[in-house]
């Protein structure tokens, strides 16, 4: 079984990264509206990078626990899973506002 410390630190990290792609998601959406494309796409790089990281300790968390080494729900592990699909969905809609405003801002010139 693994020790409390152990599943908050995975955790702590989950929602750390999934922290930061989901403020990098956002700051691309603001960005693009500022016409700043190239600053909009180097922000969804760094927001996969952080998810990437978050992708990697949630990963590693699931095959634990099919591995029988969580000892049971715990609501740290819930809050962090609900930060990552938060984050997962911000990028989402990032990546599809991004080309948006681009391809407004095209059409304008």
């Amino acid at each position: 079984m693994l020790g409390n410390e152990k599943l908050e630190e995975i955790a702590m990290g989950i929602i750390a990264n999934a922290g930061g792609a989901k403020g990098c998601a956002f700051e691309a959406i603001q960005k693009a509206k500022k016409r700043d494309f190239a600053g909009a796409k180097e922000s969804l790089r760094q927001a996969a990078d952080f998810s990437l990281t978050a992708h990697n300790a949630h990963t590693e968390l699931l095959s634990m626990d099919a591995n029988g080494e969580v000892p049971g729900l715990d609501i740290l592990l819930t809050h962090a899973q609900d930060h990552f699909m938060m984050a997962s969905l911000a990028q989402d809609l990032a990546i599809e506002l991004v080309d948006v405003y681009q391809a407004l801002y095209e059409k304008e010139n």
